[in-house]
């Protein structure tokens, strides 16, 4: 992955000859902050930055700082491209020794009193977690080195909640799938690999967790909402659904939805707010547009006379809510 600008590494600029005493003299100030020895971040724009920036940046930080430096579990999950639910909260590093498996305190400084040096102390900063895993044949992403797709996809779904392992492993099918590796109705238990995998960890409960979320993986789910939401419909007990169902009346072509549960016979869509608000994802069209565009398209399945259902990330985050909306919509829990 590629890291944001704003990343000072003294090494990098000492090796083209500059020295750094105004560097050192401006982290006194409180204008820089120090992510680990060497490596410093304008105070501002550590403020303004995104956590995601903000990670990237202490990653790269922490692997260019660590002799041997092996991204793994959510970590790698960043370098190699798969989605995630939500950020990281550590940088994730494999070691195979056991006296140093452990989390190390975030050495994270920055000095001053004023309000931009306080406002930066409120932010968090990311410790590093050594976690104790053997590394065959670490893959390099960019200027990462990292444990490798399978193996990661493999490592989060035997140790993470179903709702991260799903968001992952979806993540990981669509890759495959991209790859000629799976057919796009597969799920990613069809694969040889990542059986022999799931049979090979040492405990029973990891090896459930994980088929479970193998099980359920597919290259079909589209974003991290969709993949959190049918976490949560297993948690739920309700059926999994028809993913990515397209619909068509005698105008022609409606669209695809992200859900559909044939009997009794209801779509249900994730609505996310980036789809919205986000130019990217409105293709052009302003979002007053977007919202006109999916109105209209929900009407016109209604008419096919199906039920429809939409839920939200609040929806995701208090299940009893969602479980009340898809039973008012007619789904029945199994």
């Amino acid at each position: 992955m590629e890291i944001p600008p704003g990343l000072i590494d003294t090494a990098a600029i000492l090796r083209t000859g500059v020295g750094t005493d105004a560097l050192h003299r401006a982290f006194k100030a409180g204008q820089l902050v120090r992510l680990r020895r060497g490596f410093y971040v304008r105070t501002n724009d550590w403020i303004s930055a995104t956590p995601a920036q903000r990670f990237a940046w202490s990653t790269a930080a922490i692997a260019r700082s660590v002799s041997g430096a092996v991204l793994c579990g959510q970590t790698a999950a960043w370098a190699i491209g798969l989605p995630t639910l939500g950020d990281p909260q550590c940088v994730e590093l494999a070691t195979s020794l056991p006296g140093r498996s452990g989390i190390r305190k975030s050495p994270f400084v920055v000095l001053g009193t004023d309000k931009a040096a306080r406002e930066a102390r409120e932010v968090r900063s990311y410790p590093l977690q050594y976690r104790l895993k053997q590394v065959h044949e670490p893959v390099r992403h960019g200027e990462f080195l990292s444990l490798g797709l399978v193996e990661t996809t493999l490592d989060i779904m035997a140790t993470r909640s179903l709702s991260q392992a799903l968001v992952v492993a979806d993540g990981a099918a669509r890759k495959l799938h991209k790859a000629g590796r799976m057919p796009a109705d597969a799920s990613l238990w069809s694969l040889q690999d990542i059986r022999d995998g799931i049979r090979a960890l040492p405990h029973a409960s990891a090896a459930a967790r994980a088929e479970r979320a193998a099980s359920l993986a597919s290259p079909l789910s589209e974003s991290v909402g969709e993949s959190y939401s049918r976490a949560v419909f297993e948690f739920l007990g309700f059926e999994q659904p028809v993913l990515q169902r397209t619909f068509a009346d005698r105008e022609g072509f409606i669209g695809r939805t992200d859900c559909w549960w044939p009997n009794p016979g209801v779509v249900g869509e994730f609505d996310g707010k980036g789809k919205y608000v986000q130019a990217a994802l409105r293709g052009g069209i302003t979002a007053e547009e977007a919202v006109y565009r999916e109105k209209i398209r929900e009407d016109r399945i209604r008419s096919l006379g199906h039920g429809f259902v939409r839920w939200r990330w609040a929806d995701l985050q208090n299940p009893d809510r969602l479980r009340a909306k898809l039973l008012a919509a007619g789904i029945r829990s199994r």
